[in-house]
């Protein structure tokens, strides 16, 4: 199902332009909480080529993999040691 197996290797589909859903959730992390429900919620209602944009202080492997394994593609871009983009695609 995924169409995208190095995460830090920018992918075709993706175009910052064409986030419509984004989420910082890095005070959600700092207060203990993981972004994992919310991160699915928004997902779930995405149509095929939208994308999603995580923002986290580390990169999300447990979270990137339960989200690819509901159909997405995934493409993480370090912004600085803190801050961590993570992208992700609904596969068409």
């Amino acid at each position: 199902m995924n169409t995208n197996n190095n995460l830090n290797e920018k992918p075709g589909w993706f175009n910052g332009a064409l986030v419509s859903k984004s989420l910082d959730a890095r005070e959600m992390l700092q207060a203990g909480q993981h972004p994992l429900a919310e991160a699915v919620k928004i997902t779930s209602g995405m149509k095929p080529g939208q994308v999603f944009e995580l923002i986290t202080p580390f990169k999300p492997m447990p979270l990137i993999e339960k989200i690819r394994e509901i159909g997405f593609s995934a493409y993480v871009e370090s912004v600085s040691d803190s801050e961590i983009h993570t992208y992700f695609c609904k596969v068409v």
